[in-house]
């Protein structure tokens, strides 16, 4: 009996042989929960221009229904250049991360006026789409109060969803998407945690317990802002000490005429960027 005779192909051969199935376009993610019949997705993908920073954003608001949904955005900007329901739902959506990053603060004005109100056709998909330049994910907000768009001062990988506020037949509802992670500064390692709050403070001794540690890459001689009360009445809490899941260090207010009010456990602190 012949013995069979093994043949061995090229391996540049069999790679011709093979379909191209890893051409194919990357699966889009699983939109984030449905509420009120809608759904929310979010891709983000880097795109620097040069030595600058960019990002390429895409949210799509889904009618998850066969049927016809009206809407119309919570927080709506008046005054605005571009109309229509993609620039104001792209105007209403904010972005939020973990690490968590402080929120803007300030005052804004107040508008009277209502904001259109659009509809969606059965299983209609909207898609906005915008290019960053910088360490953020949004060139323009509605209100900056409701509607954040956190600068990304530290490297690293951060989580990162959208969400928006939305009226829908006479409800309000909150949509949020699916998960994305965006490495900041090419960066994947796990960011500096830049946002906490006290755990408790001591006004007798001016001293407090913040809720980040060196799990989150808090050093002493670190130093976070306090807002106490209206803006302007701020103290500053000094790092003294630090263990894994907490530090420890001292108040001392930004101003003493008048002396803000003291900071109690809650109150948020915010990390002083060092120049």
């Amino acid at each position: 009996m012949k013995k069979p005779v093994l043949m061995f192909l090229p391996l540049i051969s069999v790679l011709t042989l093979l379909p191209p199935c890893g051409l194919a376009e990357p699966a889009l993610p699983e939109p984030g929960p449905e509420s009120g019949g809608l759904r929310l997705r979010l891709l983000v993908t880097t795109h620097p221009e040069g030595e600058k920073e960019g990002y390429e954003v895409q949210v799509d608001l889904i009618n998850f229904t066969a049927e016809s949904i009206s809407l119309r955005p919570n927080h709506w900007r008046s005054g605005r250049n571009e109309v229509g329901i993609k620039a104001d739902l792209e105007a209403a959506v904010s972005i939020e991360s973990y690490p968590a990053i402080e929120p803007w603060l300030g005052q804004v004005g107040s508008r009277t006026e209502e904001p259109p109100e659009y509809t969606l056709k059965p299983r209609e998909i909207v898609s906005l789409k915008w290019r960053t330049t910088g360490r953020h994910l949004k060139n323009h907000v509605s209100n900056p109060l409701e509607v954040q768009n956190p600068e990304f001062t530290e490297a690293g990988l951060y989580s990162v969803h959208a969400s928006i506020v939305l009226t829908v037949a006479g409800r309000s509802v909150l949509l949020r998407s699916n998960e994305q992670l965006v490495p900041i500064g090419g960066s994947h390692q796990l960011p500096r945690h830049t946002y906490g709050s006290l755990w408790w403070s001591d006004e007798k001794t001016k001293t407090a317990m913040l809720s980040l540690g060196s799990r989150q890459r808090i050093m002493p001689g670190d130093r976070f802002l306090i807002h106490s009360g209206n803006i302007g009445m701020t103290w500053t809490l000094t790092i003294t000490r630090v263990e894994a899941d907490r530090s420890f260090g001292s108040l001392e207010p930004v101003r003493e005429n008048p002396t803000p009010a003291f900071p109690g456990p809650g109150a948020n602190a915010a990390l002083i960027q060092k120049k």
